[in-house]
């Protein structure tokens, strides 16, 4: 199967992203400017590398799992009650941090959490 070139699709995602993020008030044109001379697409990618052949019921389910699984697990998160912090565990570092955990106090950890909850009859998963 030939390789097909996906950057123009990624700049077309990161473009549409950005102007929706703009048009609701979420980002401004000096943060716009900073996050475009970001490297490495500034955020933004589109994979393709893995392909679901017609047929494949065992692919389509792997991927199905994958899109709907939680966004973290309950087992990487500790309460530390001596100091009154939540601390999340990753195998992976945060933010350019070097660390692989992060800590919130309980409304911070609570704000971070609710920024994964759709909004109400979102479509989570489509078929």
């Amino acid at each position: 199967m030939p390789r097909v070139e996906i950057w123009p699709l990624a700049e077309l995602f990161r473009a549409l992203v950005l102007k929706m993020l703009k048009d609701e008030g979420r980002l401004d044109d000096p943060l716009i400017k900073k996050i475009l001379t970001w490297r490495h697409n500034s955020g933004f990618s589109v994979h393709n590398e893995v392909r679901l052949k017609a047929g494949d019921a065992k692919g389509i389910e792997n991927a199905a799992q994958y899109i709907i699984r939680d966004t973290f697990s309950l087992s990487k998160l500790s309460y530390v009650e001596k100091t009154g912090t939540v601390i999340y565990r990753s195998k992976m570092s945060h933010a350019g941090s070097k660390r692989n955990f992060r800590t919130y106090s309980p409304l911070e950890f609570i704000a971070a959490l609710t920024q994964h909850i759709p909004e109400r009859l979102a479509q989570m998963v489509r078929y």
